[in-house]
């Protein structure tokens, strides 16, 4: 038994899904460890939240998780909720691109950025006619000279030098920037989408790579393959109660910020609080990068690294209308969401339409709409007061659908700093973090902001950061 297995006490810094997780697995692989986290906020559960407003379900962040990989699927089963999980609806067309005052589907088989069906892309009303043979010519561009120009490439780079500027400013673009919020000119490829770098690097095309696949799941997707994903009926706050309810031991300690961290005589961290003090065997940080950093002060090469991460901001508009106020060409509108490209000059990143994705989020003949505005493109937009963030969302329905609805209800939710940028280096970067991280005996660190922003990846973090403590390879 390793010396980490005789760990007595394990204290999590953030109560969001990942330092969840994390006392999750502590708990099953140190079960005789006294279990503290500690969360500034008043809540448990991070940006993931749940409100019932009159009868709408509204998620304040995240509405969704992938079934693949199954991290969170199976933490679910583990928990005893997956019973009660949802899957997506089936319309013909899911995601929608909105320029200007047209509203059309993505076209048939494109897959966040490859097409595997040429008629769809000849048929597309949005391209001209030689942005479309630029997209299709694909596969006659020369493959990048990785070991010449180095190994990771911005996503704008990458997606601009196959598919060209058009394909990319009207739907590449917003296609993953609908994911990621994020500056296309810092984005790291490698980060985010390497499955497309290893495209190029082993076929030389993308649409190729896409051709040679049998029975290619990308060849029935529009958008993001929605098939995959799930949600619990009562949306995350119940995901998040259940799993805070089998924590039964683990205390859990809100509205209590942590100043500092650093090692003692004894080799035990000593976890600064306002006013008082803890000490602790054994330390998860479960927080953004750079709020990671500000507790690191004794150690220096660690937390320069960490205040390197950088982190935008995002604002959420929710609003109930009454589906009867939709125009004559959109009453039997059943698209999950429309995603607009930056070039439009808009303020708004996407609309979701959550009740057409998801049963029980909103009254019969009502729909349960939210607007993302900000991200890395249109930050300042995020403090913008509450009423004229309502007027820009509602000012985007009304160019890309024709009318201003009278919503039932509308709230903001503002989230600042919780969406980590993965630039160009982001990995290296993290190599080192983990490198330097590892050479402090019992720290660990999960989150977002390394390897993944879904709830799967924020849930794997944690679990992994775990099973560091007392030696176990890493999953």
């Amino acid at each position: 038994m390793s010396r980490n297995q005789q760990l007595e006490s394990v204290t999590i810094v953030g109560a969001g899904i990942s330092g969840l997780a994390a006392a999750w697995k502590v708990r099953q692989l140190l079960p005789a460890a006294k279990i503290t986290i500690l969360e500034s906020s008043g809540k448990v559960g991070g940006v993931l939240q749940t409100e019932r407003i009159k009868d709408y379900l509204v998620e304040t962040a995240a509405d969704m998780f992938t079934s693949q990989p199954s991290t969170a699927l199976d933490l679910c089963r583990e928990i005893g909720i997956d019973d009660q999980l949802l899957t997506t609806a089936e319309p013909k067309h899911k995601a929608y691109v909105g320029l200007k005052d047209q509203v059309v589907p993505v076209p048939q088989g494109f897959s966040l950025m490859v097409p595997s069906q040429e008629e769809s892309i000849r048929q597309w009303p949005l391209l001209s006619e030689s942005g479309k043979q630029r997209l299709l010519d694909e596969v006659n561009v020369a493959q990048r000279d990785y070991e010449g120009e180095g190994n990771d490439e911005d996503f704008a780079s990458f997606a601009i030098r196959r598919f060209g500027q058009e394909a990319f400013d009207v739907l590449i673009q917003p296609l993953v920037s609908g994911i990621y919020s994020a500056d296309p000119k810092k984005l790291s490829m490698n980060a985010t989408m390497q499955r497309f770098v290893d495209m190029e690097k082993e076929h030389g095309s993308l649409i190729k790579a896409v051709g040679n696949k049998s029975a290619s799941s990308d060849s029935k997707a529009s958008g993001a393959r929605y098939n995959l994903f799930r949600t619990p009926r009562e949306g995350f706050g119940s995901f998040v109660s259940a799993l805070v309810d089998q924590l039964v031991d683990v205390e859990i300690r809100a509205e209590t910020i942590v100043r500092e961290v650093s090692k003692n005589e004894s080799e035990k961290f000593s976890i600064r609080l306002d006013g008082s003090s803890i000490e602790s065997d054994a330390l998860i940080i479960a927080a953004p990068a750079q709020a990671a950093a500000s507790l690191l002060p004794s150690f220096g090469a660690l937390q320069k690294e960490l205040a390197g991460i950088e982190s935008t901001s995002c604002a959420i508009v929710a609003m109930g209308i009454d589906r009867s106020e939709l125009p004559k060409d959109f009453k039997d509108f059943k698209g999950f969401g429309v995603i607009y490209p930056h070039i439009d000059g808009g303020s708004t990143i996407a609309i979701s339409f959550a009740s057409n994705k998801f049963a029980e989020r909103a009254p019969a003949g009502k729909l349960l709409l939210r607007f993302f505005i900000g991200g890395a493109m249109q930050e300042s937009h995020v403090d913008l007061p509450d009423g004229k963030l309502i007027e820009l969302a509602l000012n985007q329905f009304e160019a890309s659908f024709g009318c201003r609805p009278q919503p039932e209800f509308e709230k903001v939710y503002r989230w600042k700093k919780t969406m980590p940028q993965y630039h160009v280096g982001h990995l290296e970067r993290v190599d080192r973090i983990e490198s330097l991280t590892a050479q402090i005996s019992g720290l660990e660190l999960a989150g977002k902001s390394y390897r993944g922003v879904g709830i799967p990846a924020c849930i794997l973090s944690g679990f992994e950061a775990a099973a560091r403590l007392i030696d176990l390879p890493r999953s």
